[in-house]
This record gives structure tokens, sequence and C-alpha cells, in this order.
């Protein structure tokens, strides 16, 4: 019985008496208490309540602490390391000013929407969040899996959520691909290997995917960034084929920069930012940037490019919110790559 004692914790106890009535399925808890492996789980169709996905994604957080401690001894994340054999032409330099107008792709957007209506109808949805089983057993999630750990019953060392949603998680850990699928990415995908080399622009990626879901805006986005996302961490990610497809959208330079990291921060922070208030959306980017400073060095154009991305977000949500999307003029500027981008591309 020894060994069994840490599968309940005072605090769990402690909750229990203080009234905390609902509890998690024994499914939810086996899943939280077997063994681990990142790859053994990934959605593989739209499921907005997923209580076993919902263990794994907490499981999986545990494996943070002791990978972030690695990159800190290292000062560098597995991507810098890869950006730092990347060909690079004279004296490239990352730009310091914005890559993106926001109000024009939003103008861009509202066209887009136009074309496809009335056949299709902007709509969006509630976003991904935690199942009840996962939220049963968040307020004594961190102390039962610290117990395990301490008793020996679990190897990694637990992480806290600190009481933030499962979608925000997911963004800034790059997980969005494994427990908040679309069920559209694979389509998306094949659109892009079907085009040239370079040639994929955002206007273009976000048409293709408000089609395919229906005019869904929170799927919309979602899908866009979970396409984009996959294995962000890996050395190589800039060599990934579909990655070749897409355009380059910094405003350095030369085209050297880390235009992997620019589309997923974009469509990421414009994901955020149409699910949450422009003020705290632009504050949570701007807390990614300060961090990536530490583990990747200075990088301008993505702090940029993430202030973008939440604030087109916001302003989108707005203009579905309002169907200002009908009424924005057909003359209205929408080259929301601003001039720079296109010198370097030439």
């Amino acid at each position: 019985m020894k060994g069994h004692i840490h599968t309940i914790p005072l605090a769990l106890a402690l909750f229990l008496l203080a009234g905390g009535c609902a509890t998690p399925s024994a499914l939810f808890m086996q899943t939280i208490e077997s063994g681990y492996s990142s790859g053994m789980y990934r959605q593989d169709s739209l499921m907005f309540v997923d209580p076993v996905g919902d263990a794994f994604l907490l499981r999986k957080l545990d494996t943070i602490p002791i990978k972030l401690w690695t990159y800190f001894i290292h000062a560098s994340l597995p991507q810098a390391e890869g950006r730092k054999h990347n060909p690079s032409t004279g004296n490239f330099e990352i730009g310091k000013t914005w890559p993106i107008d926001s109000e024009r792709m939003l103008n861009k957007c509202a066209e887009i929407m136009r074309g496809y209506f009335p056949e299709i109808i902007p709509s969006a949805c509630e976003e991904h969040r935690w199942s009840p089983d996962a939220s049963a057993y968040l307020p004594y999630a961190y102390w039962h899996r610290l117990g395990r750990r301490l008793s020996g019953a679990q190897q990694d060392c637990p992480a806290s959520t600190f009481g933030l949603t499962k979608l925000l998680i997911c963004l800034a850990c790059g997980w969005t691909s494994r427990y908040c699928v679309t069920g559209q990415e694979k389509a998306l995908t094949q659109w892009i290997m079907l085009r040239p080399d370079r040639s994929v622009e955002p206007h273009e990626l976000f048409s293709e995917s408000y089609r395919l879901n229906c005019g869904n805006i929170y799927l919309t986005l979602l899908t866009c960034e979970n396409v984009l996302t996959k294995m962000p961490f890996r050395p190589d990610r800039d060599r990934d084929p579909m990655q070749r497809k897409l355009a380059y959208i910094r405003n350095d330079t030369a085209p050297c920069g880390d235009n992997y990291g620019a589309w997923y921060h974009f469509f990421g922070a414009a994901l955020y930012g149409f699910v949450r208030p422009q003020s705290l959306s632009t504050f949570v980017v701007d807390v990614e940037s300060f961090g990536s400073f530490f583990y990747e060095g200075p990088d301008r154009q993505e702090s940029l490019l993430n202030r973008s991305g939440a604030i087109f977000g916001a302003q989108l949500r707005t203009m579905f919110e309002n169907a200002a999307w009908l009424l924005v003029p057909e003359d209205a500027c929408t080259d929301y790559l601003l001039p720079g981008i296109a010198a370097i591309r030439k």
C-alpha cells in the first residue's frame, strides 16, 4: 500500500474537504499516471472536448522544465542553432521596420470574405478549452504530480499551468497541431504543396483555409497555425519542403531570416488576438518576445510580426462582429506587405 499513497496527496484531500465535489474520470487519471512518451498522442479530427488529450497535454507539459533548463545551459533553442548554419548574403541585417500592415491585410481579408459571399457566410465558434475532467483536476494537478515525482512514480518534474487556458498553452508551446486539430490540416497542406516555391502569400493561405472551414474564422486561423507550426523545434525546420512554398514575409535586408518563425508567429498571434482583447493579446506576445530574447537572441522582425498579428486578429474579430467586411470600400488599399519586402525578393 505504501507505493500508492502518492495517488491521494494531501492537497487533493483538502480540496475535497473544502467542497470540491467534481472529480476527473478514472480514464483521465489513468492517463495522467501512466508512462509518458511525447509521440503517443495526436488528435485525428476536430474535438472540442478531449479529456484523454488533455491528460496527455498536461503530462507533456511536465517535460518542459528539464528542456528549459537544458536550453538555458546551452543558451539557445534547437531551431536557433539550426539558423546559425543558414547561408547569408553580404552584410545581412535583421529589419527594424514593420513587415506587415495589419489594416491593409484586414482590407484584403474583407475582400476575400466578400468574394465567397453568399455561398460562405463568416462565422466563429468557441475556442478549445479544458475538458470537464481536466477542469476538475487542475485545482490540485501540480501537487498531485509533485507527489508522484517525490515518491518516484513519475520521472519528470511537474509543471504548473499557472491558470492559463488550454489554447494559450498550446500556442506558447507550439502544440496546437497535436491538441487543437481542426481536421482540415491535410487538405490545406496539399493545397500548399501544389504551389510553386516561395509563392504562397499570407492572404492566400487565409483564403484557402477560410474556404475549407466554411467561413469559420477561428478554425480558419487555427488550421493555418497548425499547418505552419508542425515540429517547430527541430534545427532544420527551414528546410521543410512545405516551408519552401511560403513567400518571404520578413522585412530584412535579404531573405535569410527566420521565415518559418515569421509565418507561424503571425498566425498564432492573430489567432490569440481573435479570441482575446487587443490589449491582452499584445501584452502576451510582448512577453513571448521578451522570453525569446534570452533563448534565441534579439529578433526585431519576430517581435513586430507578433505585434502585427495580435493587432490584426483583434481587428478581424471586430470586423466580423460588426459585419464591417461588407462595408470596406472595393478600392481600399490591400498591399499589406510593406515596400522593403518587395525589394529583397528581387
